[in-house]
């Protein structure tokens, strides 16, 4: 992988974002990771089980992405194809999950926070063998987001994580004040 890949991009803000979760989730004070700001709200431990469940999935489109891509014409570089990062960070359009990533609180905070260290191991060897591939040429659908190709894929799963980031921070704030 070179440093101008857009692969190496990807990492980055895959990087960044996990550190903002992480970061988001290390202010709530363990006590309070189970404890629900309002009737229809999520918990901490709500979010994280939804990332992990989230993650689980988009791996599998992703794979199938990264398989069926052709090989790269000419060596890979650049960024990656744009993602709407906006779309996701805007927390006042509420997005309702449908009921197969509902969480059901039958992960803990710490068997999620394991999942999501274990899914993105996954997500990782996935970027090493898209290396020489072309992400632009394959595209699914996302169900909240439409089309996508294998780049906006991976950055969807960042984004993701990043809006969950300040969901979390959203509930600090709401139980710090309850």
């Amino acid at each position: 992988m070179t440093a101008s890949s857009p692969l190496a991009a990807v990492r980055e803000t895959l990087a960044a974002d996990r550190a903002l979760l992480l970061s988001a989730v290390d202010r709530v004070p363990v006590a309070l990771r189970t404890r629900k700001p309002g009737p229809d709200r999520w918990s901490v431990q709500d979010v994280l089980e939804h990332l992990s469940i989230v993650e689980r999935g988009a791996l599998m489109r992703i794979a199938g992405l990264v398989e069926a891509a052709p090989r790269a014409e000419a060596p890979v570089s650049g960024t990656p194809t744009p993602f709407d990062r906006g779309r996701l960070a805007n927390r006042a359009q509420k997005i309702t999950a449908p009921d197969r990533i509902v969480p059901t609180g039958a992960l803990s905070v710490d068997a999620s926070l394991q999942s999501l260290t274990e899914s993105r191991t996954r997500l990782l060897a996935l970027l090493d063998a898209a290396e020489g591939k072309d992400l632009t040429k394959v595209s699914v659908e996302h169900p909240a987001l439409g089309p996508l190709d294998g780049y906006q894929w991976i950055s969807a799963v960042s984004a993701h994580e990043m809006r969950h980031a300040l969901q979390i921070d959203e509930i600090a704030a709401a139980l710090a004040t309850a």
